[in-house]
C-alpha cells in the first residue's frame, strides 16, 4: 500500500478532470492505497471528503513535513491556470509523478505567467529555456498580439516546462505524446482514461427518455470546458448554412472562454432560436440533458493532445458524437464516432447533420458502438498499471539527485574541457556518480 498525495481539481470545480476523471478514480484508489487530497480550492463537495482526507495548501507557503510524509506525489495539469497553477508550483518543488492532462501547456503557462503573475519575463524565460532565440521571439511577438495563441501551443507546447523535474509522466494518449516530440526525461506511461460506466438498467433508462423526445427538432450538445480550440464558431457557422437547420436545437454547456464572443456570432448568424448557452451544469441536469440528446459535437483543433473525459461520458449516454480526427480523437474506432477533418471542419459538419437526418438510425447504432468500447476504460485496471508505474519509479528514487549532480558537473566540465576529450570523460564522470549513489543505496538503474 502507498500514501499517495494527490494534487487535482475536485468537484466543485468547473472542471472535466475534477468531474469526468478525479470521480471516476478517486472511489477505487481509496480502497487501495492511503490517500490524502490535498487542494487550494476553497470549496470541496461533501461526497469528495467522504471518500479519503482533504488537506489544503497554500501554493506560497505548503505544508512540506506533511506532505513529504506520503509514498509519492501525483500531480494533475491541464490549461486552467486558475485550477492547476499552485499544483504546478508544488510539482518543481517537491518532484512526484506528473499526470498531463493537456500535452500542449502554453496557454497554461502564457496565462499563468503573463495574465495572472504580471511575469512577462519567467514566460520568456521559460521559451528561451526549450526553445533558444526562436523561442524568445515568439514570444514577445505573442505578448505584442503578433501571434495566435494557436500557433504558439503548435510550435512552442512548453510541456517540458510542465513536467521539469518530474520522477515520471502519465498520459492518456501515446500518439499524441510520439506526434509532439517533446519527450520528459524521466519514465512515461500512456494509460486509457478511466471510466464507469452506467449498468444497464439505467442506460435503457437512458435510451428511453431519448426515444420519448418529439422529434424533430433533434437536440445537439456540446459540454465541457469551451476553449478556443473547440471550434464553436465552425459548428455555429455549418449549423447557420444548411437549410434543414430548423430541424435542430444546440445545447452549448461548459464555461465558455469568451461568451460575449459566441453570443455575438450566435446573433450574427441569426441562431439566437436555435442555441441556447445553458453554462456549466450541474451532475442531476447532465443527465437529464445527455439522456434527451441526439448528437454530441466534440470537436478539438488545434487538439492540446487530450484524452476526453467527455467523450466517454457521451459514449456512457450512447450518444453518436462528431470528433476532429486529430491526436487522441484520431486513434477512435472508425464505426463509433464521425470523424471532421481540421481543414474542411463545416463542410464535414453540415454533411453529418444531413446523414443524420437522412438516416438517425445509423447513427444511434455508432453511439452503441462506442458504449461496447468503454468495457477497456475501468478504473481498477487504470488503478493497477498506476500503481506499478509508480513502484517503478520509487525504484529509481535515489538515482535522482546523482543524475542532477552529473548534470551539473556536466554543465560546469564543457566549459573547459578539450571537445575531443569532453564526450569521454563526460560519460565516464556521469557512470562514476550513478554507479556511487546505486551501491550505497542497493538502487536499480531502470
Amino acid at each position: 500500500m502507498l500514501k499517495i498525495n494527490w494534487f487535482s481539481p475536485l468537484p466543485p470545480a468547473r472542471s472535466g478532470i475534477a468531474q469526468n476523471f478525479a470521480m471516476q478514480i478517486l472511489p477505487t484508489l481509496a480502497r487501495r492505497h492511503e490517500l490524502v487530497l490535498w487542494t487550494d480550492q476553497d470549496q470541496v463537495a461533501p461526497e469528495v471528503q467522504r471518500m479519503a482526507r482533504v488537506a489544503r495548501y497554500d501554493p506560497a507557503a505548503p505544508p512540506w513535513r506533511e506532505i513529504n510524509d506520503g509514498s509519492i506525489s501525483i500531480y494533475h495539469l491541464g490549461n486552467q491556470p486558475d485550477l492547476h497553477g499552485g499544483i504546478w508550483q508544488l510539482s518543481v518543488r517537491q518532484p512526484g509523478i506528473v499526470v498531463l492532462h493537456d500535452l500542449r501547456l502554453h496557454d497554461f503557462f502564457s496565462m499563468f505567467w503573463v495574465h495572472y503573475r504580471k511575469d512577462r519575463a519567467s514566460y520568456l524565460a521559460a521559451l528561451e529555456r526549450w526553445y533558444g532565440g526562436e523561442g524568445w521571439r515568439a514570444g514577445e511577438a505573442f505578448c505584442r498580439g503578433g501571434i495566435s495563441p494557436e500557433s504558439m501551443a503548435q510550435e512552442f507546447p512548453l510541456t517540458r516546462e510542465a513536467v521539469r523535474g518530474a520522477l515520471g509522466v502519465i498520459t492518456h494518449s501515446s500518439l499524441a505524446l510520439a506526434e509532439l516530440k517533446e519527450t520528459p526525461a524521466c519514465p512515461i506511461t500512456a494509460l486509457d482514461h478511466p471510466y464507469v460506466a452506467a449498468g444497464d438498467s439505467r442506460y435503457r433508462q437512458w435510451l428511453a427518455a431519448r426515444r420519448a423526445a418529439p422529434h424533430p427538432p433533434y437536440r445537439l450538445v456540446v459540454f465541457g470546458y469551451l476553449g478556443r480550440n473547440r471550434r464553436l464558431e465552425a459548428v455555429l457557422e455549418a449549423l447557420a448554412g444548411i437549410p434543414e437547420r430548423e430541424r435542430f436545437r444546440l445545447d452549448l454547456c461548459g464555461q465558455l472562454w469568451d461568451e460575449g464572443h459566441i453570443r455575438a456570432q450566435i446573433e450574427r448568424l441569426g441562431l439566437s432560436s436555435l442555441v441556447r448557452l445553458l453554462g456549466f451544469l450541474p451532475e442531476n441536469l447532465v443527465e437529464q440533458k445527455l439522456s434527451t440528446a441526439d448528437l454530441a459535437i466534440n470537436l478539438r483543433f488545434p487538439s492540446m493532445g487530450e484524452a476526453s473525459g467527455s467523450q466517454l461520458q457521451f459514449w456512457d449516454y450512447g450518444l453518436p458524437t462528431l470528433v476532429t480526427r486529430t491526436g487522441w480523437y484520431a486513434s477512435l474506432p472508425e464505426d463509433a464516432v464521425a470523424f471532421v477533418r481540421p481543414d474542411r471542419d463545416v463542410e464535414d459538419i453540415q454533411s453529418h447533420l444531413r446523414a443524420f437526418l437522412a438516416d438517425p438510425a445509423a447513427f444511434r447504432a455508432m453511439g452503441e458502438r462506442g458504449r461496447r468500447s468503454l468495457e477497456n476504460h475501468g478504473p481498477e485496471k487504470y488503478v493497477d498499471a498506476m500503481t506499478q508505474f509508480a513502484t517503478k519509479v520509487l525504484c529509481r528514487l535515489p538515482l535522482v539527485p546523482a543524475l542532477a549532480l552529473a548534470g551539473r558537473i556536466g554543465d560546469d566540465l564543457s566549459a573547459w574541457l578539450h571537445p575531443a576529450a569532453s564526450s569521454y570523460l563526460l560519460d565516464r564522470a556521469s557512470r562514476e556518480i550513478v554507479t556511487i549513489c546505486r551501491g550505497k543505496t542497493g538502487g536499480q538503474d531502470e
